[in-house]
C-alpha cells in the first residue's frame, strides 16, 4: 500500500511541476507594454513598528534600467518593469498603494504599474502582520497600524529619494479590502469598537469574522482608544477604495471629516456583496463621494490574473479558491476596465 501512495504522491508532483513549468513560461511569453514605470525597493525604518518597512516604488521613467518580470511565480502572472531606470523629468502627483489582508504590494503591480505609466509615483509597504506568509488574526485587529504606515511611507517619498520628484500637493491613495480601509481612515474616516462586534456577531463564521473568531481572537479585548481614533492625514486629496473592509463598523459621525475627493468600487452586483465589503450606503455618507459597483466580479478579480496552475494547486488546497472566476467574466478584461476607471479618476483629479 504504501507504494502506491507514495507512486501517487510522485505522479501529483510530477503534474505540479510541468503544468508549474507551462504557467511560468506563458506568463513570461506575455508581451511587454511599450512603455514601462521604473521600479525601486527599499527598506523605511518605522518608529510605530518594531521592524522597517518593505517598500516598493512604481514611477515615471525613461525606458533604460533593466526590464524585468516581477510578481509572477507558477500561480499568478507578474508585471513588467525597468528596475533602477532613470526617473522621468519633473514633479509627479503621489499615489499610496495598500494591499488586502493576506496580500502585498507586488501583487497589485497590474494597476500600480498603470498609474505610474500615467504619470503618478506609486509607493506601497507588505503591510506587517497582515501580508502574504505574515498574516496575523491578532495582528488583523490592528486596523489603525495600517494608515499609519501609509503616512510614514508620504514622509518619507517627501524627501524625494530614490532620485525621484514628488509634487506633495497632489496626494491621492488607492486601497483594497482591508486596504480600501486603510486609504479610507487616511481620509478621515473612523470606525467603532462595539459595531466591529455587533456586525461579526451577525456574521459568525463568515469572511473576516470567521477566520478571526476560528483562531481565538476576543474582539472585547482590541484596544478601544487606538481603534477609534482618527488617522486622517490631510495631505491626502483623492482616495478610491476597492470593496473596503469594515463599511459596517463606521462610527456614527465617522465621515464627518472626509473631506477628500472619494470614489468607492465593490466588485459584483450591488445586491451579491458580502457585507463584509458592501459599502453603497458608506458611499452615501460620504459628501460628493461616487460610487460604482462592477457587474460580472467578485471580490478577488482585482488579485493578480491566475494561471492554469494557480487555478487547480490553490482549488485543492481545501480553502477559498481566488483563483476561480467560474461565472465571472474574464478577469484580463476586468482589469482593462479596472485600469481605466482608476487611473481616469487619478488623472482627473491630479489634472493629468
Amino acid at each position: 500500500m504504501k507504494w502506491v501512495i507514495r507512486l501517487a504522491v510522485a505522479a501529483v508532483l510530477g503534474v505540479v511541476v510541468l503544468f508549474g513549468a507551462v504557467a511560468l513560461l506563458k506568463t513570461k511569453d506575455r508581451p511587454a507594454p511599450d512603455v514601462l514605470p521604473g521600479l525601486a525597493q527599499t527598506q523605511v525604518p518605522a518608529p510605530h513598528r518594531d521592524m522597517p518597512l518593505d517598500v516598493t516604488v512604481w514611477y515615471p521613467a525613461q525606458q533604460d534600467g533593466t526590464e524585468e518580470l516581477v510578481g509572477q511565480n507558477a500561480l499568478f502572472y507578474g508585471h513588467h518593469v525597468r528596475r533602477g531606470a532613470t526617473p522621468r523629468d519633473g514633479r509627479h502627483p503621489v499615489v499610496v498603494l495598500s494591499h488586502g489582508s493576506g496580500g502585498n504590494a507586488l501583487q497589485l503591480g497590474w494597476i500600480a504599474g498603470e498609474l505610474a505609466r500615467q504619470g503618478m509615483i506609486v509607493v506601497a509597504t507588505d503591510h506587517p502582520g497582515t501580508r502574504s506568509r505574515d498574516s496575523d488574526p491578532f495582528q488583523t485587529v490592528r486596523v489603525w497600524e495600517r494608515p499609519l504606515d501609509l503616512s510614514l511611507l508620504l514622509d518619507w517619498i517627501a524627501t524625494g529619494p530614490e532620485g525621484l520628484s514628488p509634487d506633495m500637493s497632489r496626494i491621492g491613495a488607492l486601497g483594497f479590502s482591508l486596504g480600501g480601509h486603510s486609504v479610507l481612515a487616511l481620509a478621515g474616516e473612523r470606525v467603532s469598537k462595539q459595531r466591529f462586534i455587533d456586525y461579526c456577531h451577525r456574521n459568525e463564521g463568515l469572511v473576516d469574522c470567521g477566520w478571526m473568531q476560528a483562531a481565538g481572537v476576543d474582539f472585547t479585548t482590541i484596544e478601544q482608544e487606538a481603534y477609534e481614533a482618527s488617522r486622517l492625514d490631510r495631505r491626502v486629496g483623492h482616495v478610491l477604495a476597492v470593496d473596503p473592509a469594515l463599511p459596517q463598523a463606521v462610527a456614527e459621525g465617522g465621515t464627518d471629516d472626509i473631506l477628500a475627493r472619494v470614489r468607492i468600487l465593490n466588485l459584483g452586483e450591488v445586491e451579491t456583496v458580502p457585507e463584509a465589503m458592501r459599502a453603497d450606503a458608506l458611499a452615501d455618507r460620504i459628501e460628493g463621494a461616487e460610487y460604482a459597483a462592477v457587474p460580472g466580479a467578485w471580490h478577488f478579480s482585482f488579485l493578480a490574473e491566475c494561471s492554469a496552475m494557480g487555478r487547480i494547486v490553490i482549488g485543492l488546497a481545501g480553502d477559498d479558491n481566488i483563483c476561480s472566476d467560474s461565472g465571472m467574466r474574464d478577469r484580463g478584461v476586468l482589469h482593462q476596465e479596472l485600469r481605466a476607471d482608476i487611473a481616469g479618476f487619478f488623472v482627473r483629479g491630479f489634472g493629468l
